[in-house]
């Protein structure tokens, strides 16, 4: 692929007004470097799901699911590697530590029953999430790909990305909208420290209220405490301590 391709598709994705348009676009691109699938998605931490991360599935029917059925991500090599790191890497090259342990290993045994053997990774900043990853994925034992091929993969990469963002805060239900305000002012006193308790006294109502409202910040936003809750309303400017 010459590097003119990739220009005319970085000028495609600002054009894109939807995310399967944008997918199925990015799939054409990734098969003349030998990848057939992709996934764009953040990663998941503490306890995070996946599913509600998931951005661009281009993943093989069937596999997505079992990905997330099995909650491969707390497992998986490779996601982990991808909270660790911004140098897009080949899957092979994840460090044992992540990458040799029983369960990583399963999972990349599983995956090619779904004709997934080898992939490369391209970690990325975010806006609505800790951090998220493009990854490519091939059905060949052992990717083939040039430096320069490197590069068109993650300049692809880069500007999918960017278009996904750009078509979240051009939505109609925008991402402000995922929490509603009495939630967005439960995460903000939790962020002062405030207790329920606390809480539920400064605002004049029951405790079980305010354990409500915090259990549904925690639900949008896939977390299992609300401190992380209030670490990802921050981050994504939702709530101003």
């Amino acid at each position: 692929m010459i590097d003119s391709d990739v220009f005319d598709f970085v000028e495609r994705c600002q054009k894109h007004k939807a995310t399967g348009p944008l997918l199925t676009d990015l799939l054409d691109m990734a098969r003349n470097l030998g990848f057939e699938h992709l996934i764009l998605s953040g990663v998941p931490l503490g306890g995070q799901k996946l599913a509600p991360m998931v951005e661009l599935n281009g993943w093989p029917a069937g596999w997505f699911e079992r990905y997330l059925e099995a909650e491969h991500a707390a497992v998986d090599g490779v996601c982990i590697y991808s909270a660790k790191t911004l140098k897009p890497f080949f899957w092979a090259d994840v460090p044992p530590k992540w990458s040799d342990t029983d369960a990583s290993r399963r999972v990349a045994s599983e995956a090619t029953e779904f004709g997934i053997s080898s992939g490369f990774a391209v970690p990325m900043l975010s806006v609505n999430h800790w951090q998220s990853v493009l990854s490519f994925a091939s059905s060949a034992k052992a990717c083939s790909v040039s430096p320069r091929d490197q590069v068109q993969l993650v300049t692809m990469a880069v500007y999918a990305g960017m278009s996904i963002q750009a078509l979240s805060n051009t939505d109609e239900h925008g991402v402000d909208d995922i929490l509603t305000d009495r939630e967005k002012e439960v995460l903000l006193w939790a962020a002062a420290g405030k207790t329920s308790s606390e809480t539920s006294q400064i605002l004049g109502l029951a405790e079980r209220t305010i354990k409500w409202h915090a259990t549904r910040a925690r639900e949008a936003f896939g977390v299992a405490t609300t401190t992380q809750a209030v670490v990802e309303a921050v981050r994504r400017r939702l709530i101003h301590p």
